[in-house]
């Protein structure tokens, strides 16, 4: 089975603190995959670099075949990330957050449209 995040040998720093120091991991289609550890960890760093949010020092990333930092808008088109510290608005229905989000992405979304036609609130 390809997968569909490879991460070999990354490291990342900043400044004299390393974040992230030479980890290695591979997630494949259809698995289900988390980041577990403490404070300061690196699990966010890792997470802003398998984004493309970030640049690594070394190492080798790849996700859906693409490196993150160089092709960022084809990733993008495939994936959806909720950050640590988004936030929406009070009183907002169900119904405005699908078609908020999917108006975010280039191509029509059935799913998303089929969902907000629903007697979702």
């Amino acid at each position: 089975m390809k997968p569909i995040i490879s991460v070999e040998n990354l490291y990342k720093s900043y400044k004299d603190k390393i974040a992230i120091n030479n980890i290695s991991f591979k997630v494949n289609e259809g698995e289900i995959f988390g980041i577990l550890g403490p404070n300061g960890a690196g699990k966010t760093t890792t997470i802003e670099l398998l984004e493309g949010l970030r640049k690594k020092d070394h190492g080798y990333l790849k996700v859906m075949g693409y490196c993150p930092f160089h092709n960022f808008r084809n990733i993008k088109k495939k994936i959806g990330v909720q950050l640590q510290k988004t936030s929406l608005p009070p009183k907002i229905k169900v119904k405005e957050v699908i078609q908020l989000f999917s108006s975010l992405y280039e191509k029509n979304n059935k799913t998303a449209t089929n969902v907000s036609d629903c007697s979702v609130p």
